[in-house]
């Protein structure tokens, strides 16, 4: 599978403050990456950057293998064949939906264009709004319709920035899987900028977190939630326990519950002390003697969270079916044997 964009230690500062450093990553023909983070972390400034709207200060930037940027040189952004879905749609008060959809096939012939404009109404299941103007569309449908003029030259790739921010959360859920299937329908591939862990995680094939505008670990999904690469992925996705311990002589790491396989000993010395994130459903209550006491217990519909300090030190949460007392103490330990990834412990 080729590679329709990839970014090779890109850096961008603006009045002399850097907002992006060392970003690097790759998304195949055909496929979703997402960026993740919170607002002010540098995502919007990454697509601005592919876009053509800045220049990176450093680094360099492919589409189709084909070099678009660096410091030395600049594609303008008309000759980038990249299309965008902006955070307010930006669609054109005055054109009808088949007119915004048409605005960028003027290249084309008569037929060809129809063709292609009828593809898109289907495509975006907008058949029945093509001759109502913007005003006249529920949040839903005007998504579809920048969508599908986003979509309708057939760029190389597709931006989209916050996409559902100015939608009902309630319908934000649904949009996004619609979007996807939309995007995979046509072939198309894309940068997804969001805030949402939930919306990431549902459309992402490839995804990164990006945090004060550097991108900590770019990867599958899976790998992202389950072998976070550094401690403030695990702090951001909120999903796993930061533990603190000691690396043993054998390539262990010794907790405040139990004694644990690491992923990547060979990065650490004896006794060195070591961090790990161990996702919250991997803690589990047993009835051997307690190394912790609980100090919250907080409902959320189908369990109970539930918070915990550590005897020797520390706080973990995990979820569970029944609620746990105030002060109640609890012995807790692992339920997997799995290799953590380790990180070094910055106290």
């Amino acid at each position: 599978m080729t590679t329709t964009l990839e970014l090779q230690s890109v850096a961008f500062a603006y009045d002399h403050q850097n907002l992006l450093q060392d970003i690097s990553l790759q998304i195949q023909a055909g496929q979703i990456g997402c960026l993740l983070g919170p607002s002010g972390c540098g995502k919007s400034t990454l697509l601005r950057l592919v876009a053509g709207f800045e220049q990176p200060r450093s680094g360099d930037i492919f589409i189709d293998q084909q070099l678009i940027a660096n410091a030395q040189h600049h594609k303008p952004p008309q000759e980038r064949q990249v299309g965008m879905l902006f955070q307010d749609l930006a669609l054109f008060p005055h054109l009808s939906v088949r007119d915004n959809i048409a605005y960028g096939l003027q290249a084309l012939g008569a037929a060809e264009r129809q063709n292609r404009i009828k593809q898109l109404l289907d495509l975006c299941r907008i058949q029945g709004h093509q001759s109502k103007f913007p005003h006249q569309l529920s949040g839903g449908q005007k998504q579809r319709v920048a969508l599908a003029r986003a979509m309708a030259p057939k760029p190389k790739l597709i931006l989209l920035d916050e996409p559902f921010s100015s939608v009902d959360t309630g319908l934000q859920g649904d949009l996004a899987l619609e979007v996807k299937s939309m995007l995979q329908a046509d072939q198309s591939t894309a940068l997804w900028v969001t805030h949402s862990i939930d919306e990431a995680f549902a459309v992402a094939d490839q995804m990164g977190v990006m945090l004060s505008g550097q991108l900590r670990q770019w990867s599958s999904p899976h790998d992202l939630y389950e072998t976070p690469a550094h401690p403030a992925v695990v702090t951001f996705l909120n999903h796993a326990n930061l533990v603190s311990g000691q690396c043993t002589k054998d390539g262990q790491i010794e907790t405040p519950l139990g004694t644990l396989s690491l992923a990547n000993p060979e990065q650490f010395t004896a006794d060195q002390k070591v961090q790990i994130g161990i996702p919250k459903h991997h803690i589990k209550v047993t009835d051997a003697t307690p190394n912790a006491v609980v100090s919250q217990t907080i409902y959320q519909g189908d369990h109970h969270l539930i918070t915990a300090t550590l005897n020797q030190g520390g706080v973990v949460q995990w979820p569970q079916a029944q609620a746990l007392s105030k002060q109640q103490a609890v012995a807790l330990q692992v339920g997997t044997k799995q290799g953590y990834v380790g990180f070094a412990d910055p106290s």
